[in-house]
């Protein structure tokens, strides 16, 4: 092929994708949106195999603990405020279920459910 031939073949490809541009664009958006439905699809499906993770309080001798459960087990049992000395129980069952709450949002951010002093401040727990 000759330099002329070459550019005469290059100029036809260029003047069929500017003929066929608006087609090219069609279709191009078109895939782009079914990539996007297929994918938001398969994440709904993916979410309904997660597991079910909640708490319950539990009453104990002169306080409040509570159960963390994963998948209806008992994943967490925590009889005692964490992260202080002692062992000293939750004085209410709103304080407990305020901290199992603070537990589960790490648990499902992919963090370990340790419990800090600035997270019990910051509730305001009664110690």
């Amino acid at each position: 092929m000759t330099l002329d031939n070459f550019f005469q073949h290059s100029q036809k490809m260029i003047m069929m994708i500017k003929r066929n541009y608006p087609l090219i664009t069609v279709t191009g958006a078109i895939i782009i949106l079914l990539l996007i439905l297929f994918s938001a699809g398969t994440n709904k499906k993916s979410n309904d195999k997660l597991l079910k993770i909640e708490s319950v309080a539990i009453p104990v001798a002169s306080g409040w603990g509570y159960n963390i459960l994963v998948d209806n087990k008992v994943f967490i049992h925590q009889e005692y405020i964490p992260a202080i000395m002692g062992k000293k129980k939750f004085a209410s069952k709103g304080d407990a279920m305020r901290t199992a709450a603070i537990a589960i949002k790490k648990l499902k951010q992919g963090k370990q459910p340790a419990i800090t002093q600035s997270d019990l401040a910051a509730l305001k727990i009664a110690l």
